[in-house]
């Protein structure tokens, strides 16, 4: 498959979900309810979506995927896709603009690592698309990026999670000194504006993160030069496709990946 077939596909998703949003007012009605997420209809309308994106082209797949798990759309699985079909579905859910699908590629269909995976795509509902090669950069809306910071900032500013969970990190309270801290409620999209510069990272201490929330926006990070870790700083890499219960750092700065890790102290 070529990057701009993945592309087109995450388009047809995410165009799909809109449509879905725009003529359904109970889009956001919860089919499953489950410990640590929720199966909403707009969910497995993405997931359907996808499945007709891929029988359309003739293309058979292995997908693993949040709402769905893991199974075969066609008879011969040709590749695998790691699918995320709404990151950030509690802000689709309040009609809040930021949320996306996230595609990840590998040609591996039985085994495969975040090291597998050679092509990414993150398509918001805003209309940008990120996507990213295996060493050919990333880019957004067909550029490249650059990595230039957007704005003045007079400390970084970073996306951090560590709510709803029992404890947070003592550490964490004390970086939270010394920087600016949102959290925008789509790990996925998060990561990609810190790959862009938008943000300056991306911190999740409440283990909650699974290889589909993030397989595709690791590698858009990583091919614009960003680094993904755990909260020790061990990169992240070798980790199964179905892994779950993560905590993550991300950044493209080194000397900020090393201050949020020796801050935390872990």
């Amino acid at each position: 498959m070529k990057i701009e077939t993945l592309v087109e596909i995450g388009a047809e998703v995410r165009d799909m979900i809109r449509s879905f949003m725009h003529d359904n007012a109970d889009y956001a009605e919860m089919l499953v309810q489950r410990p640590k997420d929720i199966t909403r209809k707009m969910d497995m309308a993405a997931e359907h979506a996808l499945d007709d994106a891929l029988t359309k082209r003739g293309l058979s797949a292995r997908i693993i995927s949040e709402e769905l798990g893991d199974r075969i759309v066609g008879k011969h699985p040709e590749f695998m896709l790691v699918f995320d079909p709404i990151d950030g579905s509690t802000n689709a859910a309040c009609g809040i603009p930021f949320f996306c699908t996230s595609l990840a590629y590998t040609e591996k269909t039985d085994i495969a690592s975040f090291g597998d995976i050679t092509m990414a795509v993150i398509c918001d509902i805003s209309n940008n698309t990120y996507c990213a090669e295996r060493g050919k950069g990333a880019l957004l809306n067909g550029k490249q990026i650059t990595g230039r910071k957007r704005g003045a900032r007079p400390k970084p500013v970073v996306s951090v999670y560590s709510y709803g969970v029992p404890q947070v990190p003592a550490g964490l309270i004390e970086l939270e000194k010394t920087i600016i801290v949102r959290a925008l409620g789509s790990i996925a999209l998060d990561m990609c504006y810190v790959a862009d510069g938008t943000l300056d990272g991306i911190i999740d201490t409440r283990g909650l993160v699974s290889g589909y929330d993030i397989m595709a926006s690791a590698l858009i990070l990583k091919e614009a030069g960003g680094q993904l870790s755990d909260l020790r700083g061990v990169r992240i890499i070798d980790d199964d496709v179905k892994t779950t219960g993560m905590s993550i750092i991300g950044t493209k700065n080194k000397d900020l990946h090393n201050k949020i890790v020796n801050t935390l102290g872990l």
